[in-house]
């Protein structure tokens, strides 16, 4: 039994034997000082710990859970009788003896077992009030491991699934770029080291710094940032690119969120079939509430297959995530005249724990 279990046990005799006292003390009219009240019912302590130890760590676990109901029955009835018994043994012989003034009569123990009738009426009530409030004390304790111990598989299912997620979206990055780095080498392009440079920088905050359920929103950013740059470097005037962002950088998001999406509006709106590709990115705060717009010129396919922005690994990826680690959030996609337009909204401030 550890040091905390021993103090919850005193915490629980201490706090029974005061409502006990207590109760006393108002039905006698305070006729007697409380604490000596409160000293006289330690009296009774012995067959209290008697009743309600054996109770529930011997007859329920051992005769009661296993459905041994007659047997569970019967050793309670005599438990309850003994330690009835013990209370006044305890009472006669030892509480009596040192605090009344002699004389006084001093039964034998013959007729203290026999007289049952006595042990009913005088003792049983208390004892049986001792013994079933220890019985509801564990059952609430239990019942709030238990949901302790839910809590924490569920937590720990959710860190397994968001780690898997992460798992997911590091190759899908990686297959894109490293093509795009492909196109370049192929075309000779002094833009390759510099692609490299910004690829590795990417990739070690991917792998290695953002493991955490939340990450700094600041560095968040400088992935987009760093993001963006690669996609300058593949298409240069051939695209049109803007990132407008007005936030607190102390704000912490789920990781990667913010990435997939915008890797997903240039996988959709910046294919070869549109002139001059479109991409706006908006993010902003306001108090907790985060806002992320992204908006993206529709490829042939696009206004072809209209659910063709909505699959993939990316998007259920969002998705996933975003369940996981938030109660409080909007994921909307809107299809405007010849764009495709992303709004997410999450309150940063409501969380799944």
């Amino acid at each position: 039994m550890s040091k905390k279990t021993i103090k919850d046990h005193i915490i629980f005799w201490g706090v029974l034997l005061f409502s006990f006292a207590l109760i006393q003390f108002f039905q006698d009219g305070n006729a007697q000082s409380f604490w000596i009240i409160f000293a006289q019912n330690l009296k009774h302590l012995p067959g209290y710990l008697l009743a309600a130890y054996v109770f529930n760590y011997v007859l329920l676990q051992y005769y009661y859970k296993e459905r041994r109901y007659v047997i569970f029955a019967i050793f309670s009835i005599g438990l309850f009788y003994i330690s009835s018994a013990l209370d006044r043994v305890f009472t006669v012989y030892v509480y009596e003896p040192i605090f009344r003034k002699p004389p006084f009569v001093q039964e034998s123990l013959a007729q203290i077992f026999g007289d049952w009738e006595f042990l009913m009426e005088g003792y049983l009530l208390p004892l049986l009030m001792a013994t079933f409030a220890m019985t509801i004390d564990r059952i609430i304790t239990q019942k709030n491991k238990n949901e302790k111990a839910l809590l924490q598989l569920e937590r720990d299912k959710n860190k397994a699934e968001l780690g898997a997620l992460k798992a997911q979206i590091h190759p899908h990055f990686l297959f894109n770029t490293l093509n795009n780095l492909y196109a370049l080498t192929l075309q000779k392009s002094d833009k390759a080291p510099e692609t490299v440079a910004t690829l590795s920088s990417m990739l070690d905050y991917m792998l290695y710094q953002c493991n955490d359920r939340l990450v700094s929103l600041e560095k968040e950013v400088a992935l987009l940032e760093n993001y963006i740059a690669l996609e300058r470097l593949r298409y240069g005037d051939d695209i049109e690119i803007a990132f407008a962002k007005a936030i607190n950088e102390e704000m912490k998001i789920g990781p990667l969120i913010l990435l997939s999406i915008v890797e997903n509006a240039f996988k959709h709106g910046a294919s070869g079939s549109i002139d001059i590709p479109k991409i706006y990115i908006e993010l902003k705060q306001e108090g907790t509430q985060l806002y992320f717009t992204v908006k993206n010129t529709k490829d042939d396919i696009q206004q072809s297959d209209e659910t063709s922005y909505t699959k993939g690994i990316g998007v259920s990826n969002v998705k996933k995530q975003l369940s996981l680690l938030y109660t409080d959030y909007s994921y909307d996609v809107v299809d405007e005249n010849g764009w495709y337009c992303v709004a997410l909204r999450i309150n940063t401030d409501i969380k799944n724990d």
